[in-house]
């Protein structure tokens, strides 16, 4: 075939074969899975094995062109499979399911495996296939867009950098003040409506009291936390009005939230003195509703009235959907949930003097969404796939004589390196040696048959293999539970199964005791644990040198913190600015921004390459 020859050309026939007969697992068929399942094949790459727990919405169609408008609600996985059979030399195996399920996906299963490439969407699954790759010594790519900008980094366990050698930026949080009393910014009503208010009438069951009275409300003035509780359990009120199908009974609901929690707020004076003041709806406002069912415009501003008319007709809607729903999620893609939470925000944001936003506007923030690039997309996987030449060896032309030959790469814009190029490649680094996930710890796994043997029979043996001393403890470290320390051992006579280890649990021995004489400690142990079906086996430890390392002292550990603390900086940007928030999230004060730089040296960007997290279909965001 003319496509084999031209691949024999590039790599030669030793490496072809090895192409073939590589076995590779690609975790996420969204725009950019989908674009790398495209190039693996045609690459000829020999087995191929895909992952998604997704499946097609009308919104992916613009740029996952593997899937069409027939193939809406069918899984991503086999629906990708099916689309490229005809130009496929591959064997494929599509799974719907979720990559972190370890009954589903056992760590064996993965095992299998050449190649693992990443292109998933959450910062959990990224992280958890990480580790996976750290315990099993599989090389890894990783991949991500967000609009215009993207990266894809190789990952050789032990010897380059892993997922977590960089922090990652985590899901902006708001004090809960900021959001029940003074919110200054859309964002802060958009939250208010979808994860307060939404979730108690639609989401939830009445939250008990007790765990009302132990809430960190982020704040310490009494009479706004005593309004905040007072008005959580008002709110149970009105979830009743919901679950009795009361539809009289809607305007209550705007009632009590525009109009008295919002007068009530105003008898708080401490809050007012540097804010303006928010103004209630009337009740005249409420009276002259119109219910007719207009026909409105999702990119635009609806005015105040049609805000109310379109809530009230939502809220019908969603009553009637709860009688056999029972509970009803927030989805971006569900029209009501969505009208709920933009016609909610929008009535709050309008009595706090907060610019309103149109439903497409709200459902991209709601939904976290950064517009998707197709092209984008198909360059990160063409990147990504070429890179696994040079990880496979495959390339006699560009031999990786070491890991730290390879090169991650990632967009002009997004790392400002170079203005002349809108590719940039850097050399892949060494471990970070502060990663509490490849180089903290001592990985391996754990196989094993029998899950009777006692906590205390599995202690011995691993105090045995790999020379640690009595004094220790054992967390199971995949719920943060501990099991044995030093001055706690009444779990030694239980078997594993009755401390609830299983397939998947992941346990961390640490050495408490070290040598005096040397100040040095065994360097912490993570196992995971195997269960199998082989009756040949009954506990087998990995075979793996736990060597000794410096034993840090509290007074260490706390420096270290407190550094760490200090170096943290809460920022977000904001229409190309670094805005500095403080604890609080008050109104920011003059002099508290910055611009971007124009510029950044490649000796910084690490410190650039830090701060990208992925968000909806597989893309980062850039900070």
């Amino acid at each position: 075939m003319p496509r084999e020859t031209n691949i024999v050309k590039i790599v030669g026939e030793d490496s072809y074969a090895k192409l073939r007969s590589t076995k590779c697992l690609l975790v996420g068929a969204g725009g950019i899975g989908s674009e790398l399942l495209k190039d693996m094949i045609l690459m000829d790459f020999g087995e191929i094995h895909i992952v998604d727990l997704d499946t097609i919405d009308l919104s992916n169609l613009n740029r996952q062109f593997l899937f069409r408008q027939r193939d809406i609600k069918q899984p991503k996985s086999t629906t990708a499979v099916k689309a490229v059979q005809l130009f496929n030399n591959s064997k494929l195996v599509p799974y719907q399911g979720n990559i972190m399920d370890a009954n589903s996906f056992p760590i064996h299963w993965f095992g299998e495996f050449d190649l693992i490439f990443n292109a998933l969407d959450n910062l959990a699954a990224r992280r958890y296939v990480n580790k996976i790759s750290q315990f099993l010594h599989v090389p890894l790519l990783e991949s991500g867009t967000s609009g215009f900008d993207g990266y894809i980094q190789p990952i050789i366990p032990g010897k380059t950098e892993c997922f977590d050698c960089t922090t990652k930026e985590t899901p902006k949080t708001f004090p809960v003040c900021t959001i029940r009393s003074t919110p200054s910014q859309p964002i802060h009503c958009i939250v208010w409506a979808k994860n307060f208010l939404f979730n108690q009438l639609f989401a939830s069951e009445p939250s008990p009291e007790d765990e009302v009275d132990t809430k960190d409300w982020g704040t310490t003035d009494e009479e706004e936390i005593k309004r905040i509780k007072q008005e959580t359990n008002e709110l149970h009120e009105l979830q009743k009005i919901i679950v009795d199908q009361e539809e009289s009974r809607i305007p209550d609901i705007l009632d009590k939230l525009f109009i008295q929690d919002i007068n009530k707020l105003l008898l708080i004076e401490n809050l007012w003195k540097t804010r303006e003041k928010p103004t209630p709806l009337t009740k005249t406002q409420l009276k002259t509703i119109d219910l007719a069912d207009k026909k409105l415009d999702l990119n635009t501003v609806w005015s105040i009235e049609d805000q109310l008319s379109r809530f009230v007709s939502i809220t019908v809607k969603l009553m009637k959907r709860i009688r056999t729903e029972k509970v009803i999620e927030f989805d971006k893609d569900d029209q009501d949930t969505l009208e709920f939470v933009a016609t909610a925000a929008n009535i709050r944001s309008n009595i706090f003097n907060i610019p309103l936003k149109s439903v497409f506007d709200i459902k991209q923030i709601a939904g976290n969404i950064i517009p998707a690039i197709a092209t984008t997309n198909a360059i990160i996987a063409g990147l990504s796939s070429l890179v696994s030449l040079r990880v496979l060896n495959l390339l006699k032309y560009a031999p990786t004589e070491s890991p730290l030959d390879l090169n991650m790469a990632f967009t002009a814009k997004a790392s400002n390196l170079s203005q002349d190029r809108y590719i940039s490649n850097p050399n892949l680094a060494a471990p970070n040696c502060k990663c509490a996930v490849c180089m903290k710890v001592t990985r391996g796994v754990l196989s094993i048959n029998d899950m009777n043997i006692t906590l205390g029979e599995l202690i011995g043996k691993l105090r045995e293999k790999y020379g640690f001393p009595e004094d220790i403890s054992l967390l199971d470290s995949s719920e943060q539970r501990l099991l044995v320390d030093y001055d706690f051992e009444d779990l030694l006579d239980r078997s594993l199964k009755d401390v609830n280890l299983r397939n998947g649990s992941v346990i961390l021995l640490t050495d408490e005791e070290g040598n005096e004489e040397t100040g040095m400690v065994r360097k912490p142990l993570e196992l995971y644990i195997n269960v199998t079906d082989d009756n040949s086996i009954k506990l087998t430890l990995p075979p793996i040198d736990v060597e000794w390392i410096k034993q840090i002292s509290e007074e260490d550990k706390k420096m270290e913190d407190e550094k760490a603390k200090q170096e943290e900086v809460n920022e977000e940007i904001i229409d190309g600015e670094i805005v500095i928030l403080d604890e609080e999230e008050e109104e920011i004060p003059k002099g508290k921004k910055r611009k971007l730089d124009d510029e950044i040296t490649s000796e910084n960007h690490e410190m650039k390459k830090s701060k990208i997290d992925e968000t909806d279909d597989g893309q980062i965001i850039l900070d």
